[in-house]
């Protein structure tokens, strides 16, 4: 079963390895539909009493922007992360814990758990991209730092409205997965199919990372993914596993 991973490609490389480690049942196909620049910024730790990230991405983009006196302070910081992917990122970069975690992965149940432990005087740092959604800006008394912004990979309509399309035509229904793990890449992808194309995947499975992701492949396409009870790579996995053999 053909596996359309269509994260950016660094993140895409990381899940089509864990799909190999599951055996040979799963070919994983590279299309990253967003390339990633990270932003050189200036940012003054010392001005906020938390930092919540929304992604992997903000982690690894506020880290490569502090100097040694930087990282030494983010240990007196109180921190917020979006999911359990975000929070391990975290712990791995700055070998530290977060503070909050909410139970469902989204910026609006982020954004409840933190209102019960942030105090009204409290500054907010969120380290972001320019394409973030403003449920946590609008709310908190937070500033946006974009420490990274994505791009669209050089070629990608062809990539997707011929090459991937041709390839889809020549598969069995219900042998191809297509992924998709933020609105971003489901946009980008979708621009580029036409009705034709469209009318092939309706033949094919879409996994979505979490509901927002799902609303945005539907919006776009008309058509709905298969969301897993955990918003994780690990959780898409366990999905794209169940879909194996099931019937269109």
């Amino acid at each position: 079963m053909k596996v359309i991973i269509t994260r950016p490609l660094e993140q895409g490389m990381e899940f089509a390895n864990l799909l190999k480690n599951e055996g040979k049942d799963f070919e994983p196909i590279l299309l990253p539909t967003l390339e990633l620049i990270y932003n050189r910024i200036t940012i003054d730790i010392d001005k906020y009493d938390w930092i919540v990230f929304t992604s992997p991405r903000g982690v690894r983009g506020l880290f490569k922007n502090l100097d040694k006196e930087g990282l030494k302070k983010i240990k007196k910081k109180k921190i917020g992360a979006i999911g359990i992917e975000t929070a391990r990122e975290f712990e791995r970069t700055f070998n530290r814990e977060v503070d909050v975690v909410p139970k469902e992965y989204t910026a609006e149940s982020l954004l409840e758990s933190l209102k019960e432990r942030i105090n009204k005087e409290d500054k907010i740092l969120l380290p972001t991209t320019p394409a973030a959604r403003d449920v946590l800006s609008k709310n908190l008394n937070g500033e946006v730092v974009h420490v990274y912004y994505s791009k669209e990979p050089d070629n990608l309509k062809y990539k997707i409205g011929i090459d991937l399309k041709d390839k889809l035509s020549k598969e069995k229904d219900g042998n191809v997965i297509l992924t998709f793990t933020s609105a971003l890449t489901a946009k980008n992808f979708f621009k580029y199919v036409d009705e034709e194309f469209l009318n092939m995947l309706k033949k094919q499975y879409i996994a979505s990372i979490g509901p927002i992701t799902n609303r945005a492949v539907e919006s776009y396409s008309g058509l709905k993914g298969h969301i897993p009870k955990e918003y994780t790579i690990k959780g898409m996995i366990k999905v794209i596993k169940s879909l194996k053999n099931k019937k269109i």
